[in-house]
């Protein structure tokens, strides 16, 4: 089954908030391949999710924040489903 955008940008926010990780690292730990995690990088970087020191990407607050949100709505759809 295919991950939707934003399952993607989760894994890649997982990833680089256990650590500053490089794009290697998120490539292998976010199961991407090197032109789709290059994509998806540049455009969380320009809203504001990730951030790139010399070679190295780190979560900044607001993808700490959008993280946090994204995992409770998830856990409020897991809680919901398994009431039914």
């Amino acid at each position: 089954m295919r991950r939707g955008k934003l399952e993607i940008i989760v894994d890649i926010l997982n990833v680089v908030r256990k650590s500053d990780a490089t794009k290697t690292a998120i490539v292998y730990n976010a199961n991407l391949n090197f032109n789709r995690a290059n994509q998806y990088l540049i455009m969380m970087m320009c809203i504001g999710l990730v951030e790139k020191d010399i070679n190295k990407y780190s979560i900044t607050d607001l993808g700490s924040e959008y993280l946090h949100k994204i995992n409770d709505v998830n856990m409020m759809f897991s809680l919901e489903n398994n009431s039914f």
